[in-house]
């Protein structure tokens, strides 16, 4: 299976053991002010363990002042950071997979409050997205900027890395002087296609007289921009003819826009009409990511001649051993991403990375060596949502005997919901892993089986794990016990399909799911949200993709308005500005306001049984990320002298 994948494959003149790479992505787990630490060297060593024939690192700093992209990232510029990368180069290496790093300068997307200094880039433009004001770059600083990418691909080469890899996409400094929408410059680093090229044309010069024509060089580039008057594809394709031409050694195709972050509803192999066009310009090996969350979407790229090397980036958050489990036969045991972009939302907030389907990613050092003292004593998990399935199978590891309790007929919980809205197959194929899981690790499942407090007696478990999880918020107002309000799950599991006028309130995710599944249907929609926004809480990259298509059924959007009532012929609302109170016509009102957990299963258990631990939405209504990493943390740790608190 999966040939293509396989394939050893070249960079310049370097071979590596298959077509899989793992894209350069910030993981926030380097020491404080750059650097390298234990946490870092686990992380990567997961990955190549995992059989990925290519690590790219992240963004590694080039500059020991405005440079600075995140507070604890990888670093090239001392000396000193020689040594802290060949840590991971000899750790890699030990798995016969390479390791490039790749070498950037944020330039105008820079913060003062990471650098302490204003951000520099080619021109005094701040990014119309958001962003500080940067200053111009002086032609002198300009050299000073392609010196300090020189030294820093000479310590990388001293490191025993593979390779490097400029980072020319994103909105970056090299991006910011190669792209007409961001480079205004008047000398000879800006203004013609010649001039904007100069400073990777000479990065990449300097990076091979120094180290070598042995030493590849990779660039990332846009092959599309987001901006007005920005990169297009025809300019992109002269861009990769010109780095060829250069000595680049690859061209690693990427975009400016939403596409750099995909949310779930995008379909894997998204960016194969990209990659497509800079291959038919270039005769270097190409690199790609497509949002590829499983191997079959992998093979099907090299397959179609898209790519020469196949990136998976966020599948290998997800799952480090996504290659050897692909190469091996057992793709369905492979934790799929699910394109929650949970990870970006922790980055975002300066957390380190973490992981809605693998709660050790960011944490291996922690769990490197569980601690196996089960000793085959029972532990009974009530509820088969995605917080009990990860505390059996963690359970399992050490040792214990779990025995899984889920009322439905399907295991999974809440995920067999979430699985129901538009563009949401990542979210069964991740359930289906964890069922497969679930049998390979031959734990008891008591499936279509209702726990009750005198089953799990039967078992006499030494600690009983409560995952019951949650049940829809439905407050006291007025008129919600009408005949037209139903909850959201009921809309999506198709338990009730309502048509005409129809009021949903609530507008986090569950709410703009049951929203667009509405709209498509042909309901004349409004939506309700007590706060300013809609999609309070959300990733602003998932808000965009679902409202995108709500929005095509023309819905009135009523942010700031709290509901009062339901009444036959509609809703109240007050409206949180001014307290003033309106009617809506709606024939249905759909509920989306939240759950609760189930706090009479939850008092039962605990009633009954010395030892009793509550997991997942059980103890705190969240994500499917809180869900997962609490029900990991508290698995671990069951040990005998556990005092149940």
């Amino acid at each position: 299976m999966f040939e293509r994948l396989k394939a050893p494959g070249t960079i310049g003149r370097l071979t590596l053991k298959n077509r899989v790479f793992m894209p350069a992505m910030g993981v926030f787990m380097a020491a404080p002010g750059g650097g390298v630490n234990d946490d870092i060297i686990a992380f990567y060593e997961a990955r190549a363990r995992g059989g990925v024939g290519l690590i790219i690192t992240e963004v590694t700093r080039v500059d020991g002042e405005a440079g600075a992209g995140e507070p604890c990232q990888l670093a090239a510029y001392r000396p000193s950071d020689v040594i802290g990368l060949q840590r991971i180069v000899d750790t890699v290496h030990k798995y016969d997979t390479k390791i490039f790093v790749q070498l950037q300068h944020p330039g105008r997307e820079a913060s003062v409050m990471i650098t302490g200094v204003q951000p520099v880039a080619p021109s005094a433009v701040a990014n119309p997205a958001g962003g500080e004001m940067p200053r111009a770059l002086s032609t002198e600083e300009c050299q000073e900027h392609v010196e300090k990418f020189i030294r820093a691909g000479i310590f990388v080469k001293m490191s025993g890395a593979d390779g490097v890899e400029l980072h020319g996409a994103h909105g970056y400094l090299i991006n910011e002087f190669l792209s007409p929408a961001m480079n205004f410059r008047t000398d000879q680093y800006g203004g013609s296609f010649e001039n904007r090229m100069r400073f990777v044309i000479e990065i990449i010069q300097g990076i091979r007289q120094a180290c070598g024509a042995s030493f590849p060089i990779t660039v990332r580039i846009n092959a599309e921009e987001m901006l007005a008057g920005g990169i297009d594809l025809t300019e992109a394709q002269k861009i990769a003819v010109a780095l060829e031409a250069a000595g680049a050694d690859a061209i690693n195709v990427s975009t400016y826009s939403i596409e750099c972050i995909e949310p779930g509803t995008f379909p894997q192999g998204n960016k194969k009409r990209l990659s497509l066009a800079i291959k038919a310009v270039v005769q270097i090996p190409v690199l790609g990511v497509s949002n590829i969350k499983d191997p079959a979407a992998a093979e099907a790229l090299l397959a179609a001649a898209a790519v020469d090397f196949v990136g998976v980036g966020r599948g290998h958050l997800a799952d480090p051993d996504w290659v050897n489990k692909a190469f091996s036969g057992r793709a369905a045991e492979i934790r799929q991403c699910i394109g929650c972009l949970g990870c970006f939302a922790e980055i975002v907030k300066l957390h380190r990375i973490k992981c809605a389907v693998n709660p050790i990613t960011g944490r291996e050092r922690e769990y490197a060596q569980p601690e196996r003292n089960g000793g085959g004593r029972v532990a009974a998990i009530v509820g088969g949502g995605p917080a009990g399935i990860e505390a059996a199978l963690t359970l399992k590891e050490r040792g214990f005997e779990p025995v899984l309790f889920e009322a439905g007929d399907r295991l999974g919980g809440t995920l067999n919901t979430a699985d129901k809205g538009y563009g949401k197959t990542m979210i069964t194929a991740y359930t289906d892993s964890l069922i497969t899981q679930v049998h390979k690790a031959g734990i008891k499942v008591r499936l279509g089986e209702e726990a009750s407090v005198d089953k799990v007696k039967v078992l006499a478990p030494d600690w009983v794990f409560i995952a019951c999880g949650a049940e829809p918020l439905i407050p006291a107002n007025e008129g919600l016990d009408g005949e037209q309000v139903v909850t959201a799950e009921e809309v999506l599991l198709g338990r009730v399909s309502p048509t005409g006028k129809v009021a949903v309130i609530g507008s986090g995710m569950t709410g703009l799911e049951t929203a667009e599944v509405l709209a498509a249907r042909g309901c004349q929609l409004t939506l309700v949200e007590m706060l300013p926004e809609v999609g309070p809480g959300m990733y602003p990259t998932v808000v965009a993709d679902v409202m995108g298509r709500i929005i095509k059924s023309r819905p009135e959007i009523l942010t700031g308005h709290q509901l009062i009532k339901a009444t036959a012929a509609g809703i109240e609302l007050r409206r949180m500005a001014d307290q003033q109170i309106i009617t809506v016509a709606s024939d249905w009102i759909v509920l989306a306001l939240g759950v609760r957990p189930r706090q009479a299963v939850i008092e039962r258990f605990k009633d009954s049984f010395e030892h009793v631990c509550i997991i997942g939405d059980a103890r705190s209504c969240g994500r499917i990320l809180e869900a997962t990493q609490d029900a990991h943390g508290k698995a671990s740790v069951v040990a005998p002298s556990w005092d149940g608190s």
